[in-house]
């Protein structure tokens, strides 16, 4: 029988997350006009960092699941999900649907060690830095490049570090 992953968050694990939150909807000086689509590739680049970002949540999820609540995966898997929030205010924002998540705990790798998984996270974080910078050279509107930017941040800033140290 499987148990539920519980996650507690503190008031402090939350204003990081509420802030940037904030600034992604204002980033810029006018509002979006709802219903307003993004050009073809910026939404085709929201789709992909979205589902890249659930591809991340869902194996340090399935980590959580088969090792307990180690780390750092406890604490990058709440990351990652500030990161897909963030990706889906920009298309509610546009009155856009938000696509469902192609990854769940069951189509994922599932890893033998917590040191396994940390390796194969470190180089997850690579290529979502990766990712990052291919959309980045687009020209995107202003609140998507300050989302893409924070989020590839928190991947070469935190998550790479603590996945690298976990080895």
């Amino acid at each position: 029988m499987r148990r539920p992953i519980r996650l507690v968050l503190t008031v402090r694990q939350l204003w990081p997350a509420l802030a940037l939150l904030l600034v992604a909807c204002n980033a810029s000086t006018t509002a979006p006009v709802v219903g307003s689509a993004f050009a073809p590739n910026i939404a085709a680049a929201l789709d992909s960092t979205l589902q890249d970002e659930r591809h991340a949540e869902s194996i340090y999820l399935r980590v959580l699941a088969d090792h307990g609540n180690v780390l750092p995966f406890f604490n990058v898997v709440v990351a990652e999900q500030r990161h897909s929030a963030l990706l889906e205010a920009l298309l509610r924002g546009r009155g856009l649907t938000v696509p469902e998540s192609r990854w769940t705990l069951d189509n994922v790798p599932r890893f033998t060690t917590v040191r396994e998984a940390c390796t194969a996270a470190a180089t997850a974080e690579v290529d979502n830095v990766a990712l990052y910078d291919r959309f980045l050279a687009l020209d995107l509107p202003t609140e998507v490049r300050q989302v893409f930017t924070a989020n590839r941040r928190a991947s070469v800033e935190k998550h790479l570090p603590a996945f690298q140290q976990c080895r």
